[in-house]
């Protein structure tokens, strides 16, 4: 199985280019690109809205998702508005105490999309993937959320917008016998960090990418990037491509 995985998109209103960038046209041309990955599906992992959570916006890049030949899955960012955007997206009936959050087997594969909009996962929603986690023990995990739920040595981000529970994030994970995947962005980075059986495979914006090592946020480069990850009775491998 392969998977498409677009992060951080960032839509302003209609007219409007953040930082005077065109993020509509930069996510237009990643939907362009997906043919040519031939995925079975996409994921959107967070960040749909550049600043706060907006119905019209939700509803453009619905408009435009709509149009794919292959389903389509929607997590929020920290700059979304949970219920809003599970509202737009007819996903209401995965909203728990307004946080958007589920699971699904992707051609057999567990696979868990959290919401980590807040930064940090609710009690609520930590005791569903407690038991998710335990349930499926005896199998390899893929996750989907926007936020690195480790650091991942990108100074700027690590301590300003860290998730906030990585060493419970860390313990649960390590309790699982099989391997866990995350594929995340938040960070605008290309990034691989390896924690014992958890692998996370940190994603590139299509607004810009940022610079690793300062302190302060430096924009490395304005590519436009797009994770594949392949599914396969193999194991699994992911490349990212830029436009």
């Amino acid at each position: 199985m392969r998977i498409a995985f677009i992060t951080d998109i960032h839509i302003d209103e209609a007219g409007k280019q953040p930082k005077g960038i065109d993020v509509r046209q930069n996510f237009l041309k990643a939907l362009a690109f997906l043919p040519e990955l031939n995925p079975s599906c996409l994921v959107i992992g967070g960040d749909v809205c550049n600043t706060v959570g907006d119905q019209a916006i939700y509803e453009w890049v619905k408009q435009e998702l709509d149009k794919l030949p292959f389903p389509y899955y929607v997590i929020p960012g920290n700059h979304d508005d949970s219920v809003l955007l599970a509202t737009v997206f007819r996903r209401a009936h995965n909203l728990h105490d307004n946080e958007l959050y589920f699971a699904l087997p992707l051609e057999g594969r567990p696979t868990l999309f959290l919401d980590t909009s807040k930064g940090e996962l609710s009690p609520k929603q930590w005791t569903w993937l407690k038991n998710y986690m335990s349930a499926l023990r005896d199998n390899n995990v893929l996750v989907f959320m926007h936020h690195p739920p480790l650091p991942a040595d990108v100074t700027f981000m690590d301590n300003k917008y860290p998730f906030r529970q990585s060493e419970e994030f860390l313990d649960l994970v390590r309790e699982s016998p099989c391997h866990v995947t995350v594929v995340c962005g938040h960070y605008h980075v290309e990034k691989v960090v390896q924690r014992s059986n958890l692998l996370v495979l940190l994603t590139p914006s299509t607004f810009f990418q940022m610079k690793h090592d300062p302190a302060q946020l430096v924009v490395d480069n304005h590519c436009v990037g797009i994770r594949e990850i392949n599914l396969t009775t193999h194991g699994t491998s992911s490349t990212v491509h830029y436009l």
